[in-house]
């Protein structure tokens, strides 16, 4: 089949592509499970536009994160060689009332809209119970309504959004399958752990509900083929992974989806070799070790054994490493309330970051990406920046779609020039384009694995090598950190082990 494409595809991409009508020939959907920055969505636009050619087909639907909305414009502008309409359909679009059709010279309408769009629940009724008017079901019948009886195609972007079985959101959209002749998944991530596997369920109920039905007929039939579990305290708890359950779930998995890494990309950038710089804790030291062994010691006598503490834990030696610790006071004017707020207990942290803006964003004019996990960092490091007469931008909770992308696009201006871009991991991570940014500086690491290999990627499509800088502080909850999310491990279970990992090595400082 011959297709002008308006960028040039990468070879993954061109069999993603011959992948996918292999699929829609057999009547079922496709998964493409490529890992983060190696090309999902310039590869599924290329499919969407070879189906017109193809078959005429003219909607789209994507069900994105809603942080990536803008991402999905902007790439059908790079990428879309057709006449196409892009329709962001968030709130405000949506109390226009209905999808109008597309124009007569349009060849594609696209649809964007988030998984919330199908997870608000309707009005409350007198009765008490949910309008079946308003809400998620008012907008499945604008799509449903706007579809008609013509072919089109969906596309869940980060699917592994739909893993929650009983999920409105989830349920919606796997429900609207029979309404599109066409359907893809887009995933870097659709499985993050051994115990997580049954996540795969509602992916694969949207593109082959057949595919394990063989196992039975339900997500609990699902979740027992792949892993042993039992019962505590009225919860499953995962015991073991059931290898044979495995790899069954292997095969059905390439059956339906093209699994590509980031390794076997010979024709994309590869990332540099980690560098970690060590910064000795100071003044906060002496913060640091009061509270690793008050918390190792009530550890070993047995007063603490909940899996959440160690967490907790976990998190406060991490602010105070970072160089502030929370604290909570009594309100002043009212006794039955607190407030809490960080004290600054260090500067060993921010330091560093200064020489390292200095000498490698200022003096190379390059843009940089600084990626810190608490407010109390992300505040810090802009009035750093601000003060070094470095561009900034932010990216972290809180903030709106149209914000967002208003900060990408500044930020891809600063091509060339000194600029940085500061993001907190949970808001940034996922389907975000950086790649003007070839060094990411981790002030202070995040606990989620998933968080952390998005994070990791938002730049891996720059042009050159792509240099990840970490400061840690040696023999602390930072390296501890840094290891575990490097073997996708768990630090509950490592702390509630070894607890005494926490203790700062005295060989290292």
């Amino acid at each position: 089949m011959k297709y002008p494409f308006k960028t040039r595809p990468y070879k993954h991409q061109l069999e993603g592509m011959r992948f996918a009508f292999r699929q829609f020939n057999r009547g079922l959907g496709v998964a493409l499970l490529f890992e983060p920055r190696t090309g999902k969505t310039k590869c599924s636009i290329d499919i969407v536009s070879a189906l017109h050619l193809k078959r005429g087909t003219r909607k789209l639907l994507i069900v994105a994160p809603n942080r990536v909305l803008g991402t999905w414009a902007r790439e059908f502008h790079t990428h879309c060689p057709l006449v196409y309409e892009v329709i962001v359909w968030d709130a405000k679009e949506r109390r226009r009332g209905a999808i109008r059709q597309p124009d007569g010279h349009t060849d594609l309408q696209v649809i964007i809209t988030n998984y919330e769009t199908f997870g608000t629940p309707g009005k409350r009724l007198e009765s008490g119970r949910r309008s079946r008017s308003t809400g998620r079901f008012k907008n499945r019948k604008y799509i449903t309504d706007w579809i008609g009886n013509d072919e089109a195609v969906i596309i869940c972007d980060e699917s592994h959004k739909l893993k929650n079985p009983s999920g409105k959101a989830s349920n919606m959209v796997v429900g609207m399958r029979r309404f599109f002749s066409h359907q893809i998944i887009l995933t870097g991530t659709p499985v993050t752990k051994a115990r997580r596997s049954a996540d795969i369920y509602m992916q694969w109920r949207l593109i082959n509900p057949n595919r394990f039905l063989r196992w039975g007929a339900t997500y609990e039939d699902f979740r027992l083929h792949t892993g042993v579990w039992t019962e505590r305290n009225g919860f499953p708890q995962w015991l073991r992974a059931r290898e044979d359950g495995l790899e069954d779930l292997q095969r059905g998995i390439h059956a339906d989806g093209l699994v590509i890494r980031r390794a076997d990309c010979f024709d994309l950038p590869h990332a540099l070799p980690d560098r970690i710089i060590d910064v000795p804790l100071t003044t906060s030291a002496r913060h640091y070790d009061e509270m690793a062994e008050q918390f190792i010691t009530e550890l070993e006598n047995g007063d603490i054994a909940e899996a959440s503490i160690p967490l907790v834990v976990t998190l406060r030696l991490a602010q105070i490493t970072s160089g502030h610790v929370g604290i909570v006071e009594p309100h002043p004017t009212n006794p039955d309330k607190q407030i809490s707020r960080s004290v600054s207990v260090g500067t060993e942290k921010i330091r560093t970051l200064e020489e390292l803006l200095v000498e490698e964003t200022l003096e190379k004019e390059e843009p940089t990406i600084i990626v810190a996990r608490w407010k109390h960092d992300l505040d810090a490091i802009q009035k750093l920046c601000t003060r070094l007469k470095i561009p900034v931008f932010s990216i972290r909770g809180g903030m709106t779609r149209s914000a967002t992308d208003d900060a990408l696009r500044r930020f891809a201006r600063c091509d060339g020039q000194a600029a940085a871009m500061v993001v907190q991991p949970q808001a940034g991570g996922v389907g975000l384009d950086m790649r003007v940014a070839g060094h990411t500086i981790w002030y202070s690491l995040t606990s989620s694995y998933v968080d952390y290999t998005q994070m990791r990627d938002r730049n891996a499509l720059h042009p050159n090598a792509v240099q990840h800088t970490f400061l840690l502080s040696p023999g602390t909850v930072d390296m501890l950190l840094y290891e575990t999310l490097l073997n996708d491990g768990n630090v509950a279970k490592r702390i509630l082990t070894r607890p005494e990992i926490l203790r700062r090595s005295k060989a290292r400082h």
